[in-house]
């Protein structure tokens, strides 16, 4: 009888470590090529945020999108239209252009200001939404980054790679 209880109590404990660890898991991108499309005030921003998608993401083993293809993807119409979150739009870019995961993040990079010691702290959010190419959202996030720089323009700057290196590492771990 007291083995029964071991038995039961014992599957009980393996069941609920089951569910603590995937409840704890975090995204993972699919494997095949990734394309990264970038939103900003300035084309500057923009930029800078999918420069720093792309790197990170290449530098932890992920397939991206060639440039050429990505700056024919940037040029088409419904890029904007994916952009914001048009799943026929992100459906027919991955048809055409052959990725299967679409990557939109949409930044923005507030005013630096000077702080008590004379150095400028710049703070910035990302919006990351993540779409497979079946149109399905795998994943959805927003970060923040807030760095200290000499100038206003290095610390936006600073602060805009913070946050997208932020938002790479929590998609990706």
């Amino acid at each position: 009888m007291a083995l029964k209880h071991w038995r039961s109590a014992l599957a009980l404990v393996l069941g609920l470590v089951l569910c603590l660890t995937a409840g704890t898991a975090h995204a993972v991108l699919p494997k095949g090529s990734i394309a990264v499309l970038s939103k900003s005030a300035s084309a500057q921003e923009a930029a800078q945020v999918a420069s720093v998608f792309t790197r990170q993401l290449l530098a932890k083993g992920y397939k991206v999108v060639d440039p050429k293809k990505l700056d024919a993807i940037r040029r088409s119409k419904a890029a904007a239209l994916a952009l914001d979150g048009n799943v026929d739009a992100i459906m027919k870019l991955s048809r055409q252009y052959g990725f299967s995961t679409l990557i939109t993040a949409q930044s923005e990079a507030g005013r630096p200001v000077l702080n008590e010691f004379q150095l400028y702290t710049g703070t910035s959010s990302i919006a990351v939404m993540v779409t497979a190419s079946n149109g399905s959202q795998i994943y959805a996030d927003t970060v923040a980054g807030k760095q200290v720089g000499y100038t206003p323009s290095e610390a936006q700057q600073k602060s805009l790679e913070a946050a997208a290196a932020l938002a790479v590492k929590r998609m990706t771990e």
